[in-house]
């Protein structure tokens, strides 16, 4: 494959003549939130926990669904390992037993995207907005980042990273059927998870830096990554420079009010 470096908004960009757009190799503007995680050619990976019910059937049947999947409820992916890690409490959350790994096609992904919008991070103005607005079927939200070679709070969480955002997405109604329906693979990473945690547990920072060096042969390796969207629609999921990208870049100062119209209502979610 032959590969062309562009620079895009600041952005040092590869494109494929595959893979057209999707790939970012180099910096970004400071005030950017990027988009960091696993993919190749084919996709892109995301992760999910879930209890041991719907995860295994998931898995024997490389889609969700099954007695205790509820299709009506929001679901939430995530293309960071180590903010599931910390989301799932390293899979040992009650109801997140098993951490999956899912991967779509970059055109679903896009897809998806095309149809989400960006969400206020900050409680107490969501809340406000909440109340106010109604419903949507794609939500993004950017929050902190956490260091999968790290850890925090005394070993019990992926080291909390206040400047470096990770990208969260809602997707309900359309959008999760959706999602369900164009599911490439799932695996099951839940003892990578439990080995990452007793790694985090450790008492010294070296000894937790030597046992992650071990682990880093089977760990995902996540890269920055630019979603095959228009140039309107980056800027206004804050993938490229503009005010959605200002504001979140907010976040870490602790000042933040989302800067796209939000509406939804729907608060019952799931990991």
């Amino acid at each position: 494959i032959k590969f062309i470096q562009i620079i895009l908004y600041g952005r040092s960009i590869t494109m494929s003549n595959e893979v057209e757009r999707e790939y970012i190799i180099s910096e970004v503007t400071p005030n950017t939130p990027v988009w960091r995680g696993e993919w190749d050619e084919e996709g892109v990976f995301v992760y999910q926990a879930y209890n041991k019910e719907i995860g295994e059937w998931a898995l024997e049947h490389q889609k969700f669904g099954g007695p205790a999947w509820k299709p009506a409820r929001m679901t939430w992916i995530k293309p960071s390992f180590a903010w599931m890690l910390y989301r799932s409490g390293y899979g040992k959350k009650g109801g997140q037993e098993i951490v999956l790994k899912i991967k779509l096609s970059h055109d679903s992904i896009s897809h998806l995207l095309s149809h989400c919008k960006c969400v206020d991070t900050n409680r107490e103005t969501r809340i406000k907005k909440q109340t106010h607005e109604g419903g949507g079927n794609g939500r993004i939200q950017w929050d902190p980042e956490r260091d999968l070679f790290q850890s925090g709070d005394r070993g019990h969480v992926p080291r909390k990273m206040l400047r470096t955002r990770a990208i969260q997405i809602g997707l309900a109604g359309s959008l999760s059927e959706f999602y369900v329906n164009n599911i490439l693979s799932i695996s099951n990473v839940t003892e990578l998870a439990h080995k990452v945690k007793v790694a985090h547990g450790l008492k010294k920072a070296q000894d937790t830096k030597t046992a992650m060096e071990y682990l880093q042969p089977v760990l995902p390796i996540e890269r920055p990554y630019l979603p095959k969207l228009s140039e309107r629609k980056l800027i206004e999921l804050a993938m490229l420079p503009g005010q959605a990208a200002e504001t979140v870049a907010q976040l870490g100062r602790g000042n933040f009010s989302c800067p796209v119209k939000q509406n939804n209502k729907n608060k019952n979610t799931i990991t």
